[in-house]
């Protein structure tokens, strides 16, 4: 049977969502910059919404605080790169 490896994002999510400090996490999205983009946000909007329709609300509400947490990142970055 051959299983196909992670993609480099699935790895920077799992890394992402297994830190426990917001230093962390600041930490895996400095170290996996794919996490900062639309690809990214879109696959965590499609997480969300699976946990929703599987009634995980909790589950998704954690989901999308993380998201948060990575868009408050990304528009960080965005303002840095603008001045």
């Amino acid at each position: 049977m051959n299983v196909e490896p992670l993609s480099e994002l699935q790895l920077a999510l799992n890394a992402f969502l297994n830190t426990t400090t917001l230093e962390e996490a600041y930490q895996v999205i400095q170290q996996h910059p794919i996490l900062l983009t639309d690809q990214a946000d879109l696959f965590f909007s499609s997480i969300i919404s699976t946990a929703r329709k599987q009634s995980h609300e909790e589950t998704a509400m954690a989901l999308d605080e993380r998201r948060e947490f990575i868009r408050s990142v990304r528009q960080e970055s965005e303002n840095e790169s603008n001045h």
